[in-house]
This record gives structure tokens, C-alpha cells and sequence, in this order.
């Protein structure tokens, strides 16, 4: 009920704020996409969704694609090294990737739009955790999965496994997820267009993992796009495809409990599940807001802290995920 509920409220609202277009050339309706606030048309507004996990090590940069996610989470796998997972209404047609393996917790954040997870290989956990889950595991080291992964080139390398659109959008075909609608409960978005009064700059955010300076993340805020430009290692985060800027209309910090080694192996546990603070950019501003999720089927949502539920920009939302004990400072 609750599901239906949040569905029903949210189009009232559209409807009210005039979000929903009718096209007299074409006879469509369009209305926000449940993933970012986009607006497409209809038959376009709620796909299943699908997860990609992508390397973030500096041999595998820049990725691709991760510029066409509508929510992309990042946080650390063993090693110290980032991670990241991305969630895609529709992927075009071309490459994403590199493609990396699964942990247990990235399995629990796809788990609340039941995506398949597009990944290669993982831990014994992770792997586990997939099962249990019950998700739809794409996995490029076994079949039936392998088929939908490709190699860019004649070498074993770690940083040259690839998917893309059209393999994703097979994959999900074969399963029947394109005739089948999903049921998670989406985030809510501004109606309203961008503020009429914007800051002329905001300090930027950087997040530090601690694992060495090739790692630090940065949000930059562009005001005449009212978006955030991401940086990695000091370098500006370009997309291999296209070249261009990954650019992101929303940025939260999401602060977990310290993160345990697990093994020899360097693995690590990192809780997803319960509540704590968090930090959003939004419009040029942070604001300290706070998180919940206590399933792993349960929607990740945010609140400011009368309990108000937030609204995204339209676009692209990046989740940072921070372990305590990590640096994240604004200016």
C-alpha cells in the first residue's frame, strides 16, 4: 500500500505542477522517469532497472557510460580501492564498463529495485548474498551470463571486460523483465524549474577514502548548468565514449559505520542497512539531511531532519558511500 500510495502522490503532484505533457504532434504523454525525475514518455517511465558494477582503478579510467546512470552508488571494495555500481532505466547502446566483481553490500543496494547485477565474478559472499537476494545474476565468469560480456581487446586484462545497451537490454529481454513493470518505491523530484536565486559558487566537496590521493573525489558546482562536475585524482571525470564531463544534478554523502576486515583477503563489511547522517548538493547548497534503510528490499530514502522527505533535481544522483573514520570536507 505504501508503494501505491507514494506512486499515486507523486503523479497528483505532477499532474498539478503541469509536468505532464501531452504532444499534439505525437499523441504521447510524457511524465518523470521513477529513476531520476527525467521526463520521457510514458511507455519509457518505469523500465526495469539494471545494475552494473564498474572498476574505479586509474588503469580502468575513464569508464564508460557511467555518465548515461541515473543513480550511481560509490564506496570501498578491499584494497582501499573504490568501487562503483550503476543503475540504468535504459542503457544505450554503447559500452559500459570496465565491469568489476560484486560485494555483499552492493547486492543489498540493487536488491530495493530487484535489478540484475552485471558483474564479474566476486566475492564468496557477494556471490552468496546475490543468491540469497534473489536477484538476477549476470556474471560475466559463467554462463548463462558470460554471453552478454565482451573483451575490447585480445588481452586477459582486468580493465578490458565491457557490457553494453544492447547487451543489457537482451539480457533483460531473455528474463522477461521488459513485459513486467517494477514495484519499488521511487524518490520524489522537484517539479519546479531551477530556482530563481542561485548561489555564484559553492565550496567544493571532496571526499578522501584514505587510499591515496589517485582516489579522492571531488564535486565542483557549475551554476549556469545548476549541476555538480565530478573530479577523481584531481582530474576532471570525463566519459570514455563521449569525452565529455560527468556531470550530476545530485550528490549525497551517505556516512556508514566503519567499515571491518573480514579475511585475509582484505574484504570488507560495509553496512548499508539502518539509519545515519548524510550530507546532500542540491541547487548549490549542502544541507545535513539523514538516511534510512532497513531491508535490503526496502527503498534507500533521505530526510531532512523534521522528517521531511527529499526532493532530487531531476538527473543524474550520485550516493557516496562514506565509512566513518574517512574525510569528507566542504571547501
Amino acid at each position: 500500500m505504501m508503494r501505491h500510495s507514494r506512486s499515486v502522490i507523486l503523479t497528483v503532484v505532477i499532474l498539478c505542477a503541469g509536468f505532464l505533457i501531452a504532444s499534439a504532434a505525437h499523441g504521447q504523454t510524457y511524465v518523470p522517469r521513477w529513476l531520476d525525475g527525467v521526463v520521457v514518455s510514458q511507455k519509457n517511465s518505469n523500465l526495469w532497472p539494471s545494475a552494473v558494477m564498474v572498476d574505479n582503478d586509474p588503469r580502468a579510467r575513464p569508464q564508460a557510460s557511467l555518465n548515461n546512470a541515473s543513480v550511481v552508488y560509490e564506496t570501498l571494495a578491499e584494497g582501499g580501492v573504490p568501487r562503483f555500481m550503476a543503475i540504468f532505466a535504459k542503457p544505450r547502446v554503447g559500452a559500459i564498463g570496465p565491469v568489476r566483481s560484486i560485494r555483499p553490500y552492493f547486492a543489498e543496494l540493487a536488491a530495493e529495485y530487484k535489478a540484475p547485477v552485471f558483474h564479474a565474478g566476486g566475492s564468496k559472499d557477494g556471490l552468496s548474498r546475490l543468491k540469497q537476494l534473489k536477484l538476477l545474476d549476470m556474471d560475466a565468469l559463467r554462463k548463462p551470463g558470460a554471453k552478454y560480456f565482451y573483451r575490447a581487446d585480445r588481452s586477459n586484462s582486468t580493465f578490458n571486460l565491457f557490457t553494453n545497451g544492447t547487451r543489457v537490454n537482451q539480457a533483460l529481454a531473455t528474463a522477461g523483465l521488459t513485459k513486467r513493470t517494477p514495484m519499488y518505491e521511487p524518490w520524489l523530484f522537484e517539479t519546479k524549474s531551477r530556482p530563481k536565486i542561485l548561489p555564484n559558487s559553492q565550496k567544493p566537496l571532496t571526499i578522501d577514502f584514505r587510499s591515496g590521493a589517485s582516489y579522492v573525489t571531488q564535486y565542483r558546482y557549475d551554476r549556469p548548468t545548476n549541476s555538480y562536475r565530478r573530479y577523481i585524482g584531481g582530474r576532471l571525470h570525463v566519459d570514455r565514449l563521449t569525452k565529455k564531463p560527468v556531470v550530476v544534478k545530485n550528490v549525497v554523502v551517505m556516512i556508514v559505520p566503519k567499515e571491518k576486515v573480514l579475511d585475509a583477503k582484505k574484504h570488507l563489511k560495509i553496512n548499508v542497512l539502518g539509519r545515519g547522517k548524510a550530507i546532500l548538493l542540491k541547487d548549490g547548497r549542502a544541507m545535513t539531511i539523514r538516511w534510512k534503510k532497513l531491508t535490503p528490499g526496502q527503498r534507500l530514502t533521505f530526510i531532512t531532519g523534521p522528517g521531511d522527505p527529499i526532493k532530487f533535481r531531476p538527473g543524474p544522483t550520485w550516493i557516496e558511500v562514506v565509512p566513518q573514520g574517512k574525510r569528507v570536507t566542504i571547501g
